[in-house]
């Protein structure tokens, strides 16, 4: 899945939780996501700040579900993952036994990840969050990789709850 299909896919409560998120806590990131999708338009980003703050998160997901703005919307989801949800980046990567900056930064993915080292990961990042955010996660990690890594795939599969509409 592409980060606009992915953002589409997780409902409205984790998708208004991240863009409140970086509405609030990552404002210049949101500046100049909102300047990019406004020149994309055609509009002055002011334009859109001077709506409510409902109104901008409204019209933001509306630009970042277009397949044009899959790399905006990934980068979206990136940020948050990596400043709000660090702790879930690290479980996962230590459970499968990735080296890591202990923020979640890897400097180099390995080359295959097993089914039952993926399982493990994704058995330790259930126990901790909400399925949806878990699949979330996981999908964005395996677009870290053309082609993800076919033994994480296995075990999302195998896993009922980390299926996405």
């Amino acid at each position: 899945m592409k980060a606009q299909q992915l953002l589409q896919a997780v409902g409205p409560e984790l998708r208004q939780q991240i863009i409140s998120y970086v509405q609030t806590d990552e404002r210049p990131a949101y500046r100049a996501v909102i300047q990019s999708l406004a020149q994309a338009r055609k509009l002055r980003p002011q334009f859109i700040l001077e709506k409510s703050r409902e109104k901008q998160g409204e019209w933001l997901v509306n630009q970042l579900y277009m397949k044009t703005n899959d790399p905006v919307a990934e980068q979206l989801l990136q940020i948050w993952l990596l400043k709000s949800q660090g702790t879930m980046l690290t479980t996962f990567l230590d459970a499968v036994g990735i080296p890591h900056d202990g923020k979640g930064q890897v400097e180099d993915l390995p080359e295959e990840i097993s089914e039952e080292k993926a399982a493990a990961g994704i058995d330790a990042l259930l126990a901790l969050y909400p399925p949806q955010q878990v699949s979330l996660y996981l999908h964005m990690f395996q677009l870290q990789r053309p082609e993800g890594w076919p033994g994480l795939t296995a075990a999302m599969d195998k896993v009922e709850s980390l299926k996405l509409a």
